[in-house]
Order: C-alpha cells, then sequence, then structure tokens
C-alpha cells in the first residue's frame, strides 16, 4: 500500500494539513500495533502502562491468543511482556485485565521481518478521565481516501481521523457507521486505526466516547467491475471537513465528480513507481452523498476467465461424481470432506493464477512457478482420494495453456 506517499503528496500540492490536530492521548493509542523493525523477527513486545507513559505497570500478567492458543507473559520493571518465537502471517492479539477492566488489542499479523510493538493502557486512578459530554465530532481535514486498481476491481481506503476540537471527552448523537456502497466485499480494519473499530457485513463502526483531538478510523473494500466506467457513492454519518482523493492512474484511468473543485496529476519519480491523480474539494455534510465516477478502467474480454471456469467446473464435476459412493465409516467420511474443501480451493487458486496471468498481474516466471505449485498439491489430493479416474484428471489440468 501506498498511503502514505499519497497523503503527503496531497497535503504538500492542497495545503490541507489540520494544524489544529492535538497530541493524542496515550489511551488512544492503546491495542494499536506498530511495526518495529528493531525488533528480533517475529517478536512482540507489550507495554502495560496506567493512563500517562511514566505509570508503567510491572510484574503485570499480559496474555497473547492465537486461535484457541493462549500464551502469557509477565510485564518487566518498564512494563513491557515480551512473546518470541510466533509464526509468521498468524493472526493474533494481546489483551490484559487491569484494576477489573479487560484491555485488548486490534487483532493483527505477526511480521516476517522484525517485529510488533503495541501499549495496552488502562485508567489512572490518580487521574480519573473526564466523563463525556454530548458533543460535535467531524473527519477532519487529514481523513483521505484513496483508490487503488487490482484485476477488474478496485481497492478503495479510507484513512480518516475522528476529529474533537474540545478540551474534554464527546460522545457524539449519532452512531459513526458507515454503511458501504452496493457490492462492497472484503471490508477490512486498516492498521493504526482505533482498537474500538468494528466491521460487521458491509457496516463500518467506531463507538465513542472521543477524546480530545485525533481518532484514527482507518478501513478498506473491495469493489468489482465489469466494464470501463464504475460509480462510486458514500454518504457519511458526520461532516466530512474536506475532501481529499488519491486515484492510482493505470492507462486511460480518470474520475469525474462536481463535487471536486482542484486535480492534478503527479507523475512517478522512477520507472517502477505509481502515477497518480489527486483530487480535492469542500466538505461534505453529515447524510450528503460523496459521488465520484471512474472511467477508462482496464478490463478484459470475460471469454478467458469463462473458458477456465467451466473447465475447472467441468473437473470439479468429475471429481465430486467420482467422490460419491459407499466410505469405510464416519472417519472416512471426515476425511473425503476434508479432502474435498482441499481440492476445490486449489482448483479456486488455479482459476485466480489463470486470471491475473491473462490480465497482466502475474509475470510468465511466477506464473509457472504458483500453477506447477498448485498442480502438484492437486496430485497429492488426488492420491489420497485414491479416484480410479486420476489420470484423466491430472491430463486435463495440466493441458499447458495458450494465449
Amino acid at each position: 500500500m501506498r498511503l502514505g506517499l499519497a497523503i503527503l503528496i496531497t497535503g504538500m500540492v492542497f495545503g490541507l494539513h489540520n494544524a489544529t490536530t492535538a497530541q493524542p492521548d496515550p489511551r488512544q493509542m492503546s491495542g494499536l500495533p506498530l511495526p518495529d523493525s528493531e525488533l528480533s523477527d517475529g517478536t512482540i513486545s507489550v507495554r502495560v502502562i496506567r493512563g500517562q507513559l511514566s505509570n508503567n505497570v510491572t510484574d503485570h500478567e499480559v496474555e497473547l491468543r492465537q486461535g484457541d492458543v493462549v500464551e502469557t507473559a509477565l510485564t518487566d520493571t518498564e512494563g513491557r511482556a515480551t512473546f518470541l518465537t510466533l509464526n509468521p502471517g498468524q493472526q493474533v492479539n494481546v489483551a490484559t485485565v487491569l484494576d477489573g477492566e479487560r484491555i485488548e488489542s486490534q487483532a493483527f499479523a505477526v511480521p516476517g521481518r522484525g517485529g510488533v510493538r503495541l501499549m495496552l493502557v488502562g485508567i489512572d486512578p490518580a487521574n480519573p478521565p473526564v466523563p463525556a459530554r454530548s458533543g460535535r465530532v467531524t473527519f477532519g481535514g487529514e481523513s483521505f481516501i484513496q483508490i487503488e486498481l487490482i484485476e477488474e476491481s478496485i481497492e478503495v481506503y479510507y484513512v480518516f481521523e475522528l476529529l474533537n476540537l474540545s478540551d474534554t471527552p464527546v460522545e457524539p448523537p449519532v452512531e459513526i457507521a458507515i454503511d458501504l456502497p452496493t457490492g462492497a466485499q472484503g471490508v477490512t480494519v486498516l492498521p493504526g486505526s482505533s482498537a474500538r473499530t468494528r466491521v460487521d457485513g458491509t457496516k463500518a463502526e467506531l463507538p465513542g466516547p472521543f477524546e480530545s483531538g485525533a481518532t484514527p478510523f482507518r478501513i478498506a473494500y473491495i469493489l468489482p467491475y465489469s466494464g470501463e466506467r464504475l460509480a462510486v457513492s458514500q454518504s457519511f454519518p458526520i461532516d466530512l471537513d474536506s475532501v481529499l482523493l488519491s486515484v492510482e492512474q493505470w492507462e486511460d484511468v480518470d474520475f469525474v465528480s462536481t463535487q471536486i473543485a482542484r486535480r492534478m496529476e503527479v507523475p512517478a519519480d522512477s520507472p517502477e513507481g505509481t502515477d497518480y491523480l489527486l483530487g480535492a474539494g469542500p466538505g461534505i455534510s453529515a447524510g450528503s452523498m460523496f459521488s465520484i465516477e471512474l472511467t477508462g478502467l482496464p478490463h478484459r474480454s470475460t471469454t478467458p476467465s469463462t473458458l477456465t471456469l467451466v473447465i475447472a467446473l467441468g473437473i470439479l464435476g468429475v471429481g465430486g461424481w467420482g467422490a460419491v459412493g459407499p466410505t469405510g465409516g464416519t472417519e472416512n467420511d471426515n476425511t473425503r470432506k476434508l479432502l474435498q474443501a482441499r481440492k476445490e480451493k486449489l482448483f479456486g487458486d488455479l482459476v485466480k493464477i489463470e486470471r491475473q496471468y491473462r490480465t497482466d498481474k502475474m509475470g510468465s516466471t511466477k506464473y509457472a512457478s504458483r500453477r506447477g505449485e498448485v498442480l502438484s498439491a492437486l496430485e497429492k489430493v488426488y492420491s489420497e482420494l485414491e479416484q480410479d479416474d486420476e489420470p484423466d484428471v491430472l491430463s486435463v489440468a495440466r493441458s499447458p495453456r495458450r494465449s
């Protein structure tokens, strides 16, 4: 993701940095995973404090959860608990119970290189938080929308800051929830978002109250398209102070919107870099619709992909037909179900690889390598299923593809 670069460029070009953003309260950083390349690979360092950075909590138990597996560690004299020898890519989260309050982090993936630092921040009994009052919050001037292109789809990133300009915590009168456009898929909470961010289907929400200053609210989703034009519309529950937009430029891609007052092109600074189309406009009132239309989107004839799908479905049909029949009991039934599920996933992977190669999203070397890996895994699955028609099935899967 190139979000940081695009935000920096847009801020420099349009001068829309928000000078009123206050220094974040430690509790706003609670539970946010921060990558640290200086840590040993796979290390998770968790610091526990009460209220302020000077109030370390020592000799206190912290738990790290990996699926159903829970590990525990005690904080040291600096308030840090350390977890080692974790599996890269594994989704984990950390938590502790402090003064009767359970404090949890966002779920995050263990990095393959370097580690992750984060804080779990409790209430300082000597300085209890000021009770929240009803008040106004907005999506501040640093809030940003970025659109990137993938195969027959766009990725949309909402990198927002929820801004409270008062000097006390506030609870807004409306729910901070965004209903994403029809067709949105793969809705995800981005790293750096508030630990309270939640996603339910195509709805993303961030419950209050909100401390003074900015609270990060960052989500992303995928929106498929089938032609060279795609209209995207979005309303927001609170005011958006200004519109900042970045669109990854690919071939003839452009955007049209009556709500964009200024725009410019920023070429890549290297042959491997990315060109951007940047836009800025006035604020959007709560409940009003922000709309843009993307044009010149790259798309291909669906015939090759359809043909690949037909072949894959045909293979699945043969495999499914061969799998029907008496088995050796419940254990065998469960084993065969797992193998069938594995087989279907591998065929899905094969179709995806073919699509990416045909649309120039994957080079020849990687295509040959990945296709070979998937076919090898398929051969192993079919071997375990012991299908009488195994040679015929594999001969279809291994037939060379010609562009």
